[in-house]
C-alpha cells in the first residue's frame, strides 16, 4: 500500500515540477492507511508541506477501491485551489496509473446558484420581500448587471460572477433549500443548475464541498451529499466554528418581514392580519431587550414568541394546496415554516442551548453549546475521517481539538508530519515585553508608536493583524499621518481579495485588517516581511458562544479560559503567524505587540502553538535586521526592474 501511494505521489509532485517532500509522503501514507483500514487520522501539515496532494492523492486511491471521497474546506479561496490546479495536476499525473480517470465535482449549498424560476418568473406586483431595486441608481445597476450575468452563465454559481454580488440582489435570484419546490414540480427542473452540479457529483471520483454542505448532511441529517466512502476535512481548525455556526439560527426582522409579505395573498385575510401582528409586537418584545445572552425569555418575549410561533402555523394550515405559482407558495410556506420552528425553538430555550440579542440588528440568535458529541456521532461514527490543517495544535499537543471534536486517542490517530522551512533561520517571532498590557480602551499608545516603528524598519512590506474593526480604525487613522508608506485599511463588508491583490502588488504598502486576514492569505516574498499582531486574540468576553463555553467549563470544575480562551487563541495567533513564510526563500519578523505573550503563566502554550520562529524581545535588534531586510530587498528589486528595461 505504501509502495503505491509513493508511486502515486510521486507521479503528481513530479508533474508540477517538484518533488515529495518527506512529512508529505509520510502524510500521504497515513492517509492512504486510515481508509483503507476505516480509521479517522488528524494531521498537522505545515506550510509547505504540499498537504494538499498529501490527501488528494490517497482518496484518488481510496476511491478508485472503495468509492468516492469528499474532501470539505472552510474557505472558496482553498476551494478554488483544489478545483483549478491541483486536482487537475491529479488527474493528469494519474492517468493510466489508476484504471479510470479521476473524475471530480464540486458541490455548493442550493442558495449559492441562480434559481431559473425566480430569474424568470414575472418580477411585477412582487410582494415576496426581495429587493426591487429603482429604475435608477447604483443598487439598480448592479442588479441589471448581474440579471444579464444570470442569464448568460453556463454554471449559475454565483462565485464565477466578476466581483461582489450585493445580497439584497441575490436573495432576489436564488433560494434555500426550503425555498425550492424541487426539480420534479418546478418548471425548469431539468435545466436547474443545483440539480445538474449534483448529477456531476453523484458520478465523481472526488467530490469538493464545504464545512457547511458537511454539516448540513451529517449534523442535520439531510442528504445532500452523494454515497462515498471517505471524508477529508481540510482547514480543519475551522470545523467546530463552522459545525456551530451551520447549526444556529437565527430570528429578526428579515425572516419576519419575508414571512408577511410572501404570504399577503396566499392565506386567509384574518390569519394574515394576525401574523403581521404578531410579527410587529414581536419585534418590538426584541427591541425591548438589552444586548447579550439571555438564559431563558422573558415574560414579554416568551409571550410574543408563542404568538408568532402560533400564528405562522395557522398562516400555514390555512394555506391553500394549489399548482397555481408553486415557486411563490413554496417561498412563502418556507417563510412561515422558519418562523414557526425558531420562534418554537425560542420557547422550548434548552439549557445546552446559548441564547442571544443582537441589539443592532434586532435579532435573536440561538446556538449550540457545544457540538462535539453530536460531531463525533454524526461525522466520526459513521464514516472514515481525515482532519488536516497547517495548525491542528495548541500548545504542542491535539488534546484542545480532540476534545472539540468529541474524539480520544482510541478513536483518532494524531500526526505532526512539520513542515519543510527552517522557521529559526527564515523568521524572528518578537515580542514587546517593554509596552503596557491592552486594555479595555483598546491600544495603547505606545503599541501604535511600536507599530509605527516597526512598519517604517521595514519600509512598508507588513500585514497588520488586529482583533477588532476599532483597532483597525484607529491603526490606519495613525499610521495614515505617521508613516510615509502608504497604508490600505480593510472595510467592515467589502471583501479583501482585491485588497491583498493591492498590497501584493506593491511593497510599500501596509495592509491593515482583522479576522479575515488572519488566514487563507498567501503572500510569499518580499510583498510581506513583517506580520504585526495588535494583541493576543482571546475571544471577545461579549463573545455569547464563546463565553457560555467558558462557564459550563468553569462550572464542571475546570478552567474555562485554559479550555476554551487559551485554545482558541492559540489557534488564531499560529494562523495569523503563519502569513509571514510561505516560502524557503521567505525572510522576516511577526510582531505581536502583547507583552502577556512574554509574562503571562499561558504564554509558554501559546508560544508552543506557533511556528518554531527565534524569540526575542530585543526591539533594537529587530527594528535593525527589518532595515537591513529591506534595503536588500529594495536593491533587488531595483536591479530586478533596470534590468527588464534593458539597455
Amino acid at each position: 500500500m505504501s509502495d503505491d501511494v509513493d508511486e502515486a505521489l510521486a507521479r503528481v509532485v513530479s508533474s508540477v515540477g517538484g518533488e515529495p517532500r518527506e512529512g508529505q509522503r509520510l502524510m500521504a501514507r497515513e492517509v492512504d492507511r486510515s481508509m483503507a483500514e476505516g480509521r479517522h487520522l488528524l494531521v498537522q501539515a505545515g506550510t509547505g508541506t504540499g498537504k494538499s496532494f498529501g490527501y488528494l492523492v490517497p482518496a484518488a486511491l481510496q476511491a478508485a477501491r472503495s468509492g468516492p471521497v469528499v474532501v470539505a474546506t472552510a474557505t472558496l479561496a482553498l476551494q478554488r485551489q483544489l478545483v483549478s490546479s491541483d486536482l487537475p495536476a491529479v488527474r493528469e499525473a494519474l492517468s493510466g496509473h489508476v484504471d479510470d480517470e479521476v473524475t471530480f465535482a464540486v458541490l455548493k449549498g442550493r442558495n449559492n446558484y441562480v434559481c431559473l424560476e425566480r430569474l424568470n418568473r414575472d418580477a411585477g406586483d412582487d410582494d415576496e420581500g426581495t429587493l426591487l431595486p429603482a429604475p435608477t441608481g447604483t443598487l439598480a445597476r448592479h442588479a441589471r448587471e448581474v440579471t444579464a450575468w444570470a442569464r448568460e452563465t453556463e454554471t449559475g454559481d454565483r462565485d464565477e460572477f466578476d466581483g461582489p454580488i450585493d445580497a439584497r440582489v441575490w436573495r432576489g435570484l436564488s433560494v434555500s433549500r426550503r425555498e425550492c419546490v424541487g426539480e420534479t414540480t418546478c418548471a425548469y427542473g431539468s435545466e436547474c443548475f443545483t440539480a445538474l452540479r449534483r448529477e456531476k457529483a453523484a458520478a465523481a471520483d472526488i467530490i469538493v464541498t464545504n464545512h457547511a454542505m458537511l454539516s448540513v448532511h451529517y449534523l442535520e441529517g439531510i442528504p445532500v451529499l452523494p454515497e462515498h466512502s471517505a471524508v477529508v476535512i481540510d482547514e480543519g481548525h475551522e470545523l467546530v466554528d463552522r459545525a456551530t455556526q451551520a447549526l444556529t439560527v437565527e430570528l429578526g426582522p428579515r425572516a419576519l418581514d419575508n414571512a408577511v409579505a410572501r404570504s399577503r395573498r396566499l392565506v386567509d385575510p384574518d390569519a394574515h392580519e394576525r401574523l403581521a401582528e404578531a410579527a410587529d409586537d414581536l419585534l418590538g418584545a426584541i427591541g425591548a431587550l438589552p444586548a447579550g445572552r439571555f438564559r431563558e425569555p422573558g415574560r414579554d418575549l416568551l409571550l410574543a414568541l408563542t404568538a408568532a410561533r402560533d400564528a405562522a402555523r395557522g398562516a400555514l394550515s390555512g394555506m391553500p394546496e394549489t399548482d397555481i405559482d408553486a415557486g411563490r407558495r413554496q417561498r412563502a410556506r418556507a417563510a412561515l415554516d422558519e418562523v414557526f420552528e425558531v420562534a418554537g425553538r425560542f420557547v422550548a430555550l434548552r439549557a445546552d442551548e446559548v441564547a442571544w440579542v443582537d441589539a443592532a440588528s434586532q435579532t435573536l440568535h440561538l446556538a449550540p453549546l457545544d457540538v462535539s458529541q453530536r460531531v463525533a456521532r454524526e461525522i466520526f461514527d459513521r464514516v472514515p475521517t481525515v482532519v488536516t490543517s497547517a495548525t491542528l495544535t495548541v500548545g504542542g499537543g491535539f488534546e484542545p481539538l480532540m476534545r472539540g471534536l468529541g474524539l480520544d486517542a482510541t478513536l483518532a490517530t494524531c500526526l505532526d508530519v512539520g513542515s519543510p522551512f527552517d522557521y529559526a533561520q527564515q523568521g524572528i517571532l518578537y515580542v514587546a515585553a517593554h509596552l503596557p498590557p491592552p486594555g479595555r480602551d483598546g491600544i495603547p499608545e505606545e503599541a501604535l508608536d511600536e507599530m509605527g516603528d516597526l512598519v517604517e524598519a521595514a519600509g512598508g512590506r507588513t500585514l497588520i493583524l488586529c482583533s477588532s474593526w476599532r483597532a483597525v480604525d484607529r491603526v490606519a487613522e495613525y499610521l495614515g499621518v505617521r508613516c510615509s508608506t502608504g497604508v490600505l485599511s480593510q472595510r467592515r463588508g467589502e471583501p479583501v481579495g482585491a485588497l491583498v491583490e493591492r498590497f501584493a502588488a506593491d511593497p510599500s504598502l501596509s495592509l491593515v485588517g482583522t479576522m479575515s486576514l488572519w488566514q487563507g492569505v498567501d503572500l510569499p516574498g518580499g510583498t510581506c516581511i513583517q506580520v504585526i499582531v495588535d494583541r493576543i486574540p482571546f475571544p471577545r468576553p461579549d463573545d455569547p458562544v464563546f463565553s457560555a463555553r467558558q462557564e459550563a467549563a468553569d462550572a464542571a470544575g475546570g478552567s474555562g479560559f485554559a479550555a476554551v480562551a487559551v485554545p482558541r487563541a492559540g489557534l488564531l495567533l499560529a494562523q495569523g503567524a503563519g502569513r509571514l513564510i510561505r516560502t524557503e526563500t521567505d525572510r522576516g519578523v511577526v510582531s505581536v505587540l502583547d507583552p502577556r505573550l512574554s509574562t503571562a503563566g499561558y504564554s509558554a502554550r501559546l508560544r508552543a502553538s506557533l511556528p518554531p520562529l527565534w524569540p526575542t524581545t530585543d526591539r533594537d535588534r529587530v527594528l535593525a535586521a527589518l532595515r537591513r531586510l529591506s534595503e536588500r530587498l529594495a536593491a533587488e528589486e531595483t536591479t530586478s526592474s533596470e534590468a527588464s528595461e534593458g539597455p
